[in-house]
């Protein structure tokens, strides 16, 4: 029986060994277990924190994407501003490019005209196919309006060509008069 005990000793020694295994086991997994759940909270922190550093740099995303949007619908407005300028400035050019014209054949024409003589009115009015031999500002207005009367397009025979050249010599005639009556 000696062998039966000694084998019952050594069966209970072996589960002992086997038993302390098993707590050292036991407890080295508990400390695993532990290390994951910290490590999993340390993942679930890090990964709040990156959710809300995510949602900030979205934020200053849009932020600057409305202020790029704006700053472009400024930039646009400016620009149509300044068109808007540049082309008053070019109407504001022409104008003042048709007044000087304006002013230089005026200028040009007045000194023609303080020349002129009443022989020279004379002969002028005597060139004149409409207003031939006309000399004074009443009986050009008197000849200008019964000629009108007659050539006019909306009469039977009115004929536009012979309007126009009644309007030129019309015009021509009145500064020549008129510059006469000035000097």
């Amino acid at each position: 029986m000696d062998s039966a005990e000694e084998w019952l000793h050594h069966e209970s020694m072996r589960l002992e060994e086997l038993r302390r295994e098993l707590n050292q086991a036991s407890h080295i997994m508990k400390q695993e277990a532990m290390k994951l759940q910290n490590e999993k909270k340390e993942f679930e922190m890090q990964r709040q924190d990156f959710l809300a550093d995510k949602a900030e740099w979205e934020r200053q995303a849009d932020a600057e994407k409305k202020k790029i949007a704006d700053e472009a619908a400024l930039f646009d407005k400016k620009y149509k501003v300044l068109e808007m300028g540049f082309a008053k400035l070019d109407a504001d050019r022409r104008a003042f490019e048709a007044q000087k014209r304006a002013f230089s054949f005026r200028q040009k024409y007045e000194q023609e005209s303080a020349a002129m003589t009443d022989d020279d009115l004379e002969k002028a009015a005597s060139e004149m196919y409409f207003f031939r031999g006309v000399t004074h500002i009443l009986a050009l207005k008197k000849r200008y309006k019964d000629l009108i009367k007659i050539y006019h397009p909306d009469n039977l025979d009115g004929d536009k060509s012979a309007l126009q050249q009644i309007n030129r010599e019309y015009e021509q005639l009145k500064r020549i008069i008129n510059c006469q009556r000035k000097a």
